[in-house]
Formats: C-alpha cells, structure tokens, sequence
C-alpha cells in the first residue's frame, strides 16, 4: 500500500538565494532527497536584502521579511551570532523573531504542514510554538554545534534554547558532540543523523607519489573557528624539510588577517588564496591535493565544528587528512584509521603531522584508502535520508521514536 505524501516544512535561517548559491549545501541536497522520496517539501527561510519567495531545485522556498530590505542582513554570508551585536543588531534579532513567528503561523494555516522541520532550533523552535498549539503540526528539531555554542556563553540563551525546544516531538543532531552539548544544555534527547559529502566525486592520483611540491589543502569560511592561522604558523618549520604548497579556498572576516600573516611570515611563494570556488572547482582540488588539513578550534565564542563535512569530501576522494580533535570532527577520523589527529591550537603538532605524511606515503595512502572506505559506508547520502524520513513518517503516525525529556528550569 502506498504511503500518504506528508507536507513537510524544513524551516531555517538561511537557504540558497540563486542556483548557484554556495549556502548551505548539506541542506539543499537534504531537502532534494526528502522531495525525491515522494513527500511534498517547502523550505521557509528569512529573506536577505528584500528576497523574494521562489523556487530551488523545484521546491518552494518560502521568504519572511523582518527588515528594510538595505539592513535585511543578519543571515547568509555570515554567521548569525556576529552580526546581533549592538542595539541594531539586537533590534533586528527581536524583529526577525517576531516577523518569522507571525508569518509562520500564516503559512501553517494555508498548507497545513504535517510537520516542521527545525533547523538551528534557537530560535526557530520559537516559531512552532504556536502551530503545535493550534493545528497541532508535528516538529522535528535539527540542532547544529552553532546554536550550542551561543547557549553555553549565557543564561539566557540558555534558557530561550530550553524554551525553543518545548514544541519539539523528535531531535536530531549532526554529530554526537551536539547530541551531547544538546542533552547537556537543554535536557533533551537526540538521534544522530549526520551529512554527506555535496561535492561531485572523481577519482584523483594517489596522494604523494613524489611530485614536489607536496600540495595541502584547506576549503570553507574564512572564520576564526576554523583555525587556520595555526596552519600557517605550522609552515615554515614543514618548509625547512619540504617543499609544499597550502592552497586556501573560501573567504571571511578572517581572510585579511590571514593573508597579513602569511606576508609576516615571508610565505607568499607557498600559500595561494583561491577565494570562492565552484563545486565542480572544489572537486579538482581534492583530487589534485596531497593532504587535507582543518586545523579546527574552540573560538573565543566557544563554538567549534558541529560536524566537518569538508572532511568528509576529502576522504570521499581519497585524501589522507589531520585535523584538530575538536567537537564532531572526531566522529570522521578516527585517529591513525581515517587520518591523524592533532591538539587545537599547536603549530608544532601540525607540522610533525605533515611530515609524517609526506616522509610516510604508504601511510598517507593506507588511511586516505580507509577514510574513502568509512565515509562511503557510514555518510552515504541515501541510508542519511531514509533516516530522516523514517523519523518524519513515525513522528506523524504515531508519538515521537526518539523520546524527548522534560525541560529542566534554569
């Protein structure tokens, strides 16, 4: 007997603006599969600079307004958490809270959504509060390492994030440091429902096969969090034995700070910005890299990698990788299996890391090997979805599969 199509909304901050639009791909390609496994999807999301509803990949993308459309910022391009600081950006915040909320209940009474997809449950979860009362929709709340992070700076986000969680039926969360952080901070339960790799797969040479120089890799936002001063700081002592390159995709408020250090070092002959690259650009420099490097932290918000998808499209390709034994990362590389493991914060350790691949290939080539193996089995984008509608179909049905705790009072 054929299952009933549910109308599912996936509501969020930010959603792909333009077919090219780099935002957010984990969760594009998410929503592609749930509409691709029959059910009817609608993404909400807030408008930037006066956006307009449209449509994506054949879904509809529903945009609130909450601003003038000159200081309708305070998503894409940049994380959130930076730009609501000072009475603006705190006006904005409660704006954006109070016009999402209202035209969220408009558009649950038009569609009548079977269920709400939640994600960054602070404050989003904030929105269903009334659709859950009133037509009864059922929420699922998706949390990421962000919105944990902001929660554990503060009381009251503490306490807003307890109160955005109160309408959920189910959780899930992108790594077991959220699932962790989420249980810790808010009482509630969680399922761990990870990402795939949203980068085309095409098969590279093995990684250092003797062409000099040895060419690392880095990709993603030019953010403090990502700790990509401490790889740069790690050059010059791998340059006194050899010869690499780091090429550095992306951009962000850090870019500048980056590049003067860089120039501070004398490095300009071995490190080259790329600046934004296309999909089909990233894939040629997995492919063409010999090591992969995310040098991840704690930043001075205490926020951290929920997951690390880039991760997982380098080992996809067959990239050898170190990176920091930091928040999700460490649920895909496990140490000397899928890569090598490093401290936060320590040039020393990173250089010895690097040599150590590049004076070891058959190293670098066994857990480059590996990795491609444990991501293809463990971040397959089909077994990730059908875990996710199965959560949506049985959360409708009937009550919640994953059980979710009382909220405990601040």
């Amino acid at each position: 007997m054929k299952k009933k199509a549910l109308n599912i909304c996936v509501l969020g901050s930010t959603y792909p603006r333009f077919d090219k639009d780099s935002e957010v791909p984990w969760l594009r390609k998410t929503v592609e599969l749930i509409k691709n496994s029959g059910h009817n999807v609608k993404v909400v999301a807030s408008a930037y600079q006066g956006g307009k509803s449209h449509q994506i990949d054949g879904v509809e993308v529903l945009r609130f307004r909450y601003a003038p459309s000159s200081i309708e910022k305070l998503t894409h391009d940049e994380g959130a958490p930076s730009k609501v600081k000072g009475p603006v950006g705190k006006l904005l915040a409660l704006s954006y809270i109070i016009c999402g909320t209202f035209q969220m209940l408009v558009w649950c009474h038009k569609y009548r959504f079977d269920i709400i997809n939640v994600h960054w449950p602070f404050p989003h979860g904030l929105f269903t509060i009334l659709p859950k009362l009133l037509f009864g929709t059922k929420v699922v709340v998706t949390a990421h390492g962000a919105g944990m992070a902001m929660a554990r700076k503060s009381l009251l986000l503490k306490a807003a994030l307890k109160l955005s969680m109160l309408s959920a039926d189910a959780a899930t969360t992108n790594s077991s440091h959220t699932q962790h952080e989420l249980k810790r901070l808010s009482g509630y339960d969680s399922q761990v429902i990870p990402y795939g790799a949203t980068v085309s797969f095409k098969e590279g040479k093995l990684p250092l096969q003797g062409n000099l120089p040895v060419k690392i890799l880095f990709s993603g936002r030019h953010i403090q969090r990502k700790g990509v001063n401490y790889l740069i700081e790690a050059l010059p002592a791998v340059l006194q034995q050899r010869k690499v390159e780091l090429a550095i995709t992306g951009h962000g408020d850090r870019t500048e700070e980056w590049k003067a250090r860089v120039r501070q070092l004398g490095l300009e002959d071995s490190v080259n910005f790329l600046g934004f690259v296309s999909n089909q650009e990233l894939s040629k420099c997995y492919q063409h890299c010999d090591i992969y490097c995310l040098p991840a932290i704690f930043d001075d918000n205490d926020d951290t990698e929920g997951l690390g998808v880039v991760l997982i499209e380098a080992l996809l390709h067959g990239r050898p990788v170190i990176a920091s034994e930091v928040g999700g990362i460490v649920d895909v590389i496990k140490h000397k299996k899928t890569g090598i493991l490093v401290n936060e914060k320590n040039p020393t350790e990173l250089s010895n890391a690097i040599l150590e691949l590049i004076n070891n290939p058959e190293l670098a080539q066994k857990l480059g090997k590996q990795g491609q193996n444990f991501v293809n089995k463990e971040f397959n984008w089909q077994t990730i979805v059908n875990q996710v509608v199965k959560l949506f179909e049985e959360t409708v049905a009937t009550t919640p599969t994953i059980k979710t705790l009382e909220a405990k009072p601040c």
